[in-house]
């Protein structure tokens, strides 16, 4: 007894069929790849900030800044990024970009009475406009960096100049803030 052997294969439909199936999935997964990736750039700017603001509360702290500088209760010093050095060297943002001029770690003398006590802000942006605006350190989330348009954002301060009032805000939940409980404060310098 002979036994026949199919040689017939697939067939030019089932191919596309597979095809197509493959594409939808692929784009599925692409899409959902590239909203992680962008989630991990905001938590890395995020995080970034904070190194930032941690390097200069230890400058602070150590006394590393001029005397002459330091906030009286109700005033701020803002402190450009440029100025501060951070183990990985980089002053780039996570979107690969330069961080803009207008990037800042603002101390705030917060006492009402008695011994100072210091609360840190940050305002980052980059060249191509990621970031956010004047929020307290503590209170910053990855949902709070907006991509592209952080200058239309309220709490965008468009300058820092000694003298200059800026608004201080704190985050209110991952996406939302509100201005802070002293919602202004006068700058005693800047350090660039």
């Amino acid at each position: 007894m002979k036994r026949r052997i199919n040689k017939k294969g697939f067939t030019l439909i089932e191919l596309l069929a597979v095809i197509i199936i493959l594409a939808i999935l692929m784009t599925l997964a692409i899409t959902a790849m590239s909203g992680y990736i962008r989630g991990a750039r905001k938590d890395t700017f995020v995080t970034t900030a904070q190194q930032y603001a941690n390097a200069v509360r230890l400058s602070f702290v150590n006394g590393e800044y001029d005397a002459s500088l330091m906030p009286a209760r109700g005033q701020c010093l803002a402190v450009s990024i440029k100025s501060v050095a951070l183990e990985s060297g980089s002053h780039e943002s996570p979107f690969g970009q330069a961080f803009s001029n207008l990037s800042y770690v603002i101390i705030l003398n917060d006492t009402k009475t008695g011994q100072d006590k210091y609360e840190y802000f940050v305002q980052m942006t980059d060249a191509a406009g990621n970031g956010f605006g004047v929020l307290q350190e503590s209170t910053l989330d990855g949902d709070l960096v907006v991509e592209k348009d952080a200058a239309s954002q309220t709490n965008y301060a468009s300058s820092f100049a000694k003298g200059k009032s800026i608004k201080l805000y704190k985050a209110t939940s991952n996406t939302t803030f509100t201005a802070y409980t002293r919602s202004t404060c006068t700058l005693s310098g800047v350090i660039s």
